[in-house]
């Protein structure tokens, strides 16, 4: 099968290469080719001219898809599968990889307080977002041995051309759903100082028929940001500071016995981050950042009466008992030559960081890691169209000693719409400080179940490769195609996971061998100026230890099906917009508690289509949105076992639901 989707993607790349010689050198730029970039670059530029593929949403699409949070931002994307746990929250997979080894940044910095492996997506919001920034596949020399599978990079809203500038925005949806927010900029000289904030509350959604228990619990957000920017000349200075308290309320059932146990979970952030960006001497670029996070999440259990529903706090479960904090303290610089025309340009760089974290559930109640890292990356142009960048990065840690992870990045330019990109990274990844330190009890009946970090854990290690074509032609002179096929392969060993149940005992082991293989074809299709028609194919194979007891399978593939359309009235400022993805069957396992045996099972496909209209007014001082998501109305996904007996529910959509969303601008 492998060989079969390396073939195909090949043919693909030599078919539309040959398409591309007789189309005009000059083809339409059309909108994700006009972006500009700052993930893994040596400095700011075009998209088009980027050695690594990244891809862009911006904050037209993150409005028209009225996405309030990162979940809802990504759930139309291609070879992105999303995961919903009513406790540890949304989770992402990026080319069959998941969990530690995404990493997700805002600006750069890090998004720290993993929970099970997973920062949650939800608690993400994108009010301050101006576009959105994913590299697939491994960005190690850049970002660290945690990028192994890709990142994703929020770039925050920062420019301001008049002096006074702001907008207030409120948003409801029809499954209990609100969102109000302003923003305030004002601007004097070469100074700038800008402040938002905001509140999301969901009032929860039951697919299951139980009122008490809610699998989409309640959560209230606040949120606010104060950014302040000097400019020094060829250099920008600037400080942004996050504030966010994240509230989900987790309504229990009766046990056997009758008893209910309530409970409410508090997430609050605090992050800052001091940067200074711009050119130096001649052709330098400079990107040095300075950033301190603090990260606190504990939950509070109340008893609940199950007569009168009257609930008091537990004295055995509170705060002080389950409470677990992150620091994080790290300082990222790195120096590029920008002259693009030039045939070699350089960046080098230093990436320090220290980790602690606290609290009952951390073995001896404190631990810490401390990194420091080297890298640096070489661009060097062969001919007009070809280039090659090699790059490396050393990274010693407090627990693991020194690891190197070195890579290998080449982009062919067959001319302006036409470039093939190819590249090999080998990557390390050392155990996170929960993998390592984690001592969670819980007591439930009779039994204490255990859940235990694993000090003697060994770092993952992975081979991986990526390739990937674009041709953007001009078909006459208004009509304009983008085709991408792409292809990966990881290979990553010593994976770390927890282990299957034993005396109600789990912790951390590292798996043998894990794989991962699949592409994907995006089509976008430009007839004119008003119309964009986008659609999509995909599918991932994975590979692990629990396949080799399914002989006749090495890899399990679960197919993607995605489709976009954008329309524009231009002359009314109206515009429609259907975003539509399938996600089709998955195949996973699980240990059977009554005969420890390991059973295949099927997620069911499912489709998703939102559609939005929005119209501005009074010169584009007011725009209103209006639309309906999750058209099909689709619920929790069904997975059953070989035989057709229903395992579980996966969350993934909570029905069918109705939004309207009115922004109000001045000074745009």
């Amino acid at each position: 099968m492998r060989a079969i989707i390396l073939y195909t993607t090949i043919s693909l790349v030599f078919s539309v290469h040959l398409f591309a010689q007789n189309q005009a050198n000059d083809s339409i730029r059309i909108e994700q080719l006009k972006e500009v970039v700052v993930t893994a670059q040596y400095a700011p530029q075009s998209e088009k001219n980027a050695i690594y593929k990244v891809k862009v949403i911006n904050a037209s699409t993150i409005n028209k898809k009225a996405a309030n949070n990162l979940r809802e931002l990504l759930q139309e994307e291609l070879n992105l599968d999303l995961a919903q746990n009513s406790v540890f929250g949304s989770s992402i997979e990026m080319q069959g990889i998941s969990k530690e080894n995404i990493k997700i940044l805002i600006d750069g910095v890090p998004v720290i307080g993993r929970l099970n492996g997973i920062i949650d997506l939800t608690q993400i919001n994108l009010s301050n977002i101006e576009r959105v920034e994913i590299i697939e596949g491994p960005v190690s020399v850049f970002y660290g041995t945690d990028a192994m599978g890709g990142i994703l990079n929020l770039v925050t809203k920062k420019n301001q051309q008049k002096t006074l500038q702001g907008n207030v925005s409120a948003y409801y949806e029809s499954i209990n759903a609100t969102n109000m927010y302003g923003s305030l900029g004002y601007k004097v000289g070469k100074n700038s100082i800008r402040i938002n904030g905001g509140y999301y509350n969901f009032g929860g959604q039951s697919t299951n028929g139980s009122p008490r228990n809610l699998n989409w619990e309640e959560r209230n957000d606040y949120y606010g940001d104060l950014m302040v920017y000097r400019n020094l000349g060829k250099l920008d200075l600037g400080y942004n500071g996050h504030f966010s308290k994240n509230k989900l309320i987790s309504i229990g059932e009766p046990d056997r016995s009758g008893k209910i146990k309530d409970k409410n979970y508090f997430t609050r952030r605090i992050d800052n981050a001091l940067s200074l960006r711009g050119n130096i001497l001649k052709d330098e670029y400079i990107d040095l950042t300075l950033s301190y996070l603090d990260y606190q999440r504990y939950h509070n259990t109340y008893n609940v009466d199950p007569v009168t529903f009257n609930s008091e706090i537990s004295a055995v479960d509170v705060k002080d008992k389950n409470i677990v904090k992150y620091n994080y303290a790290g300082l990222k610089a790195n120096l590029g030559k920008n002259k693009f025309s030039d045939k070699l340009n350089y960046v080098i760089g230093t990436d320090v960081n220290a980790e602690t974290t606290d609290g009952e559930r951390i073995l001896d109640q404190k631990q810490g890691i401390q990194t420091v890292a080297l890298f640096s990356s070489l661009n060097y142009k062969l001919t007009d169209g070809v280039e090659v960048q090699p790059g490396a990065r050393y990274t010693w840690n407090s627990s693991y000693g020194s690891l190197v992870s070195p890579a290998l990045n080449s982009k062919i330019r067959f001319n302006d719409g036409n470039v093939l990109r190819l590249s090999y990274a080998r990557g390390f990844r050392a155990p996170s400080l929960k993998e390592l330190f984690l001592d969670f009890h819980i007591s439930a009946g009779p039994n204490t179940f255990i859940i235990s970090g694993n000090e003697d854990l060994s770092v993952e290690k992975s081979h991986s490769f990526n390739l990937q074509y674009s041709l953007n032609a001009q078909i006459g002179t208004k009509k304009s195609i983008l085709i991408e096929p792409s292809f990966f392969y990881n290979d990553i060993s010593g994976l770390i996971t927890l282990s299957e149940t034993v005396n109600f005992a789990r912790h951390y082991i590292n798996i043998d061998k894990f794989k991962s293989v699949g592409g994907k074809i995006n089509f976008t299709y430009v007839p004119n100026e008003s119309l964009m028609l986008k659609a999509g194919y995909g599918t991932v194979g994975r590979y692990n230890k629990f396949n080799e007891g399914f002989d006749s399978k090495e890899f399990l593939y679960s197919p993607e099906i995605s489709a976009a359309i954008k329309y524009s009235v231009n002359k009314l400022n109206l515009n429609f917009d259907v975003y539509y993805k399938f996600s089709g069957e998955r195949t996973g396992f699980f240990v059977d508690t009554d005969t420890n045996e390991l059973v295949e099972t099927v997620r069911d496909g499912f489709h998703n289509l939102n559609a939005t209209v929005s119209k501005y007014f009074l010169n584009n001082t007011i725009n209103a949105e209006m639309g309906i998501k999750n058209l099909f109305d689709v619920k929790d996904i069904q997975t059953t076992n070989l035989v057709g007996e229903a395992h579980a529910r996966d969350l993934q959509l909570w029905g069918r639901s109705f939004f309207i969303k009115t922004t109000i601008g001045f000074g745009n």
